[in-house]
């Protein structure tokens, strides 16, 4: 509930103050480049802020005729106000600290930059503005706030708020991300302006400066460079100093440090008053350097950055509300009137989408499906199928519509027996890989009148759209009816290349046919192993994926099982040599080859080998060990002159296959794994990386291998290394 609130005050707060904050966001990112402006000009001295106020005097009283003042700004850039009878040399310009030399004329301040200013302080709107602006900078604070609270809770706790962010690939995960990295500069963004407006209109409390009065007791007269103030002083140390207008004692330097203010006796150097400035003042002050960057450019690039991030912060809520609004459902039947009841719970809309698919296909088959929030559970009078489809958020937490459930289960009281199917939706990447998923799965088990099929839930990662069509395509089956799914999900067309076939090779057994086409591109298209093919056959609408290869000449390698009713499948082994095709690229970094990683284990089954084949001739300090399993030897010579090139190059050191119809030792990749059990656990131990690709059965029976290795060489527990991202998959 607390997280709800979070949220909608999160939301609320943003859409409130969106136009203004856009506003105030760009022009203070152009703002961020002003004070760089004046930083870097010529009038910059190196190390001039070392040079003492006494030695600046004795530079200036033998230059010029009379100094009435010197300012130094926040740049530590030095002008001096001078009378002199040298019309080049007379009034206020700056000067060389060292030698009291005249260096240029201070420039007027850019009518860009003034009008920019204007702009951002009040809109041009004088007064109200500046008012309405000091609003929009208190609501920023608390929309970092509310989004603070929001990412703790995503991460699990305050304590766990600076542990590594869970890289799912969504929007979500970049707002986030970027969120913690810039919640501290965006604070200080907004309580500066919070405090300079409230400043500007007099919201302060009010605090006098504090003064001490001295009696000068020195008698002797001494110059003005042999004051000890002065001497004492740096140029770092003072923001101005005013020259007596005359002779008389009673007329003073005036000494303004950074803290307060001095009056000086101009004949014997003694401070004679000191008054403190209020804190209010040294505040505002510092408010100020920080809310412009003002004699920094590493602040003003923060400053910069900051506004960029506020900007994308905007397009990125943006962009999650729509999925949300858009993730929101029409119901044809009444949930009383149905008697498929479809419950989601989903923290940001996406699960939705699969929920709404599946209704959508139920009502083609003319069943009466409704579809709604796990948290609005209740008795079904017609109910006979629960379909539950929910995500996991943060470590094991239930999503926001989902958190009343388990409490509304054990409270509601069943009228009709009816069938319950959980399917759960996750990451690998998070340690608790779809936890909520699991636990009703444990508590549904536990009520009377619900009939639960399986024995765990169905547990997809990342979304797996294929996983969940054959899923429910076998439940419609088991129930005698049949449901229309889409073969793929729908999404935004991408940008295709032509590619040109050069190359195709079948090897046919008693089993399978299998074929390798080699692809070029007619323009250079960059690409890497383990990237994904988008074709779409002819005549039809839906996108099929393939993970793709490289061979050693830099073309693309594609490796594709047939299926005698496969459309995708034969129209590719229909293609000939120099004939055209077009495909989209999809960039998918990862499942690249590591970098950094000493070692990597590949493990495949089938055609799965097709992007192991570009990694084992990429030339990395890894070491790769290969474990491939295939049906047949014949099967093997599709590729084995290319495994033995890598081996040959030592860019391959070790290569391991399991031949499932052929009689030896390992059938199976599996059986490959157990046998080389301890180099496994000790590669995982080292912080080696092991990549999967291949069938989903395959991964899951590597996965359980995996956990059991880790049990009896006394290893962290499998999820450990999956987390850290030592565990890379592309299975289908």
């Amino acid at each position: 509930m607390l997280s709800k609130i979070w949220r909608y005050s999160h939301f609320y707060l943003t859409v409130s103050s969106f136009l203004f904050l856009f506003l105030a966001a760009v022009s203070g990112a152009f703002l961020a480049f002003k004070p760089i402006q004046e930083k870097i000009q010529t009038q910059h001295i190196e190390n001039s802020e070392d040079v003492s106020v006494a030695q600046l005097i004795d530079s200036l009283e033998n230059k010029y005729e009379e100094v009435l003042a010197i300012e130094v700004d926040k740049n530590h850039f030095v002008s001096a106000s001078v009378f002199s009878m040298d019309e080049d040399t007379n009034g206020q310009f700056y000067i060389n600290p060292f030698d009291g030399n005249k260096i240029g004329d201070i420039p007027p301040e850019s009518d860009f930059f003034k009008f920019l200013t204007n702009f951002h302080r009040s809109l041009f709107l004088k007064t109200p503005g500046r008012i309405f602006m000091g609003i929009i900078c208190f609501l920023l604070f608390l929309i970092a706030i509310t989004g603070l609270l929001l990412a703790i809770k995503r991460q699990g706790g305050f304590l766990k708020f600076c542990s590594k962010i869970v890289n799912d690939k969504s929007i979500q995960y970049n707002h986030v991300a970027l969120g913690r990295l810039s919640l501290i500069p965006i604070s200080i963004i907004a309580l500066s302006g919070v405090y300079l407006s409230m400043d500007r209109f007099s919201l302060l409390p009010e605090t006098k400066a504090s003064s001490i009065q001295q009696k000068s007791i020195a008698e002797h007269t001494i110059p003005f460079s042999e004051f000890p103030i002065f001497k004492n002083t740096t140029l770092k140390d003072i923001q101005k100093l005013e020259f007596p207008f005359s002779t008389d004692e009673e007329d003073f330097f005036i000494l303004n440090l950074h803290d307060k203010e001095l009056k000086i006796h101009q004949k014997t150097g003694e401070i004679v008053k000191t008054t403190y400035y209020p804190f209010t003042k040294i505040l505002a002050a510092l408010s100020f350097n920080l809310h412009t960057g003002t004699g920094s450019i590493v602040w003003s690039l923060v400053l910069f950055l900051s506004c960029l991030s506020i900007l994308y912060f905007m397009y990125s809520g943006s962009i999650i509300t729509f999925k949300r609004l858009r993730s929101k459902t029409r119901n044809n039947y009444s949930a009383n009137q149905a008697t498929i009841i479809i419950l989601i719970g989903s923290e940001n809309g996406s699960t939705k989408r699969l929920g709404k698919i599946l209704q959508q296909a139920l009502l083609r088959a003319n069943k009466k499906v409704f579809i709604d929030d796990l948290n609005n559970y209740k008795n079904y009078p017609n109910i006979e199928q629960l379909i539950i489809i929910t995500s996991t958020y943060g470590q094991g937490e239930p999503p926001s519509n989902a958190n009343l459930f388990l409490d509304k289960l054990k409270q509601t009281k069943i009228s009709k027996p009816f069938t319950c199917h959980v399917i759960g939706l996750g990451s690998f990447a998070y340690p608790k890989f779809c936890e909520f998923a699991k636990e009703i799965h444990r508590q549904v088990l536990l009520k009377d009148k619900i009939n639960v099929l399986s024995k765990s839930p169905l547990l997809i990662h990342n979304q797996n759209y294929k996983q969940f069509r054959n899923w429910a395509l076998n439940w419609a089956t088991s129930l005698n009816f049949n449901l229309e799914i889409p073969k793929e999900l729908s999404s935004r067309k991408q940008k295709e290349t032509v590619f040109k076939v050069i190359e195709k090779q079948n090897i046919t057994d008693e089993y399978d046919e299998t074929f390798n086409l080699i692809l070029t591109a007619q323009r250079r298209k960059k690409f890497m192993p383990g990237d994904l093919l988008g074709v779409t056959p002819p005549n039809e609408t839906s996108e099929r994926l393939y993970s793709i290869g490289k061979n050693t000449s830099g073309d693309l390698l594609m490796s594709i099982k047939r299926h005698s009713h496969g459309v995708c499948s034969n129209y590719l082994n229909d293609l000939k040599p120099n004939q055209e095709l077009k495909v989209s690229i999809k960039r998918n970094k990862e499942f690249h080859l590591p970098k950094k990683k000493k070692q990597v284990i590949l493990i495949a089954n089938g055609t799965g080998i097709a992007p192991f084949l570009g990694m084992i001739h990429q030339k990395r300090k890894t070491a790769i060990t290969l474990y491939w399993g295939t049906r047949t030897k014949a099967s093997e010579e599709l590729y084995k002159p290319q495994i033995l090139e890598a081996i040959d190059k030592k860019t391959l050191q070790q290569y391991n296959v399991a031949f499932s119809r052929e009689e030896s030792s390992y059938n199976y990749v599996q059986d490959l794994i157990k046998r080389d059990e301890k180099n496994i656990a000790k590669i995982l131990a080292s912080g080696g990386t092991i990549m999967i690709c291949g069938s989903i059965r395959m991964r899951d029976d590597i996965f359980i291998l995996l956990e059991e290795i880790c049990k009896n060489n006394k290893l962290s527990p499998f999820e450990t290394y999956n987390t850290k991202g030592q565990i890379l998959t592309d299975c289908y």
